[in-house]
């Protein structure tokens, strides 16, 4: 499965790489928002992991914007954030989108993913 995972935290992003990778799955990241509309179109992921709190564009700005790309299939997005647990849920519930805390361990963040590629 292609993954892209967009975090401004650089130790976050190789932690969360390393498990994907050590799963089998193809792993890309960003460590900015801006320009990840076009890493989407190049390389059509399956998932996109998007960081809600991130300087200049939020994770949910994010998803909107990657949910109105013309793309032969659209990838399933995941939010993940440090922000208050309920404020998560409920920009997670609003767009409609799944989300995992910080907080959890990593690992419910790789099942996450793998449970929206099989589409459970």
């Amino acid at each position: 499965m292609k993954i892209l995972i967009v975090d401004d935290d650089a130790d976050i992003l190789k932690m969360i790489e390393k498990l994907l990778v050590h799963r089998g799955h193809q792993v890309s990241s960003c460590s900015t928002p801006f320009g990840v509309s076009a890493l989407v179109m190049r390389e059509q992921p399956d998932v996109v992991v998007l960081d809600m709190m991130m300087p200049g564009l939020s994770g949910a700005s994010l998803a909107e914007l990657i949910g109105k790309l013309h793309l032969p299939q659209a990838p399933k997005m995941v939010l993940w954030s440090a922000m208050d647990p309920e404020q998560l849920s409920d920009e997670g519930t609003r767009l409609g989108l799944p989300v995992v805390s910080k907080a959890s361990r990593p690992s419910l963040l790789v099942e996450k993913i793998e449970q929206l590629h099989a589409g459970r």
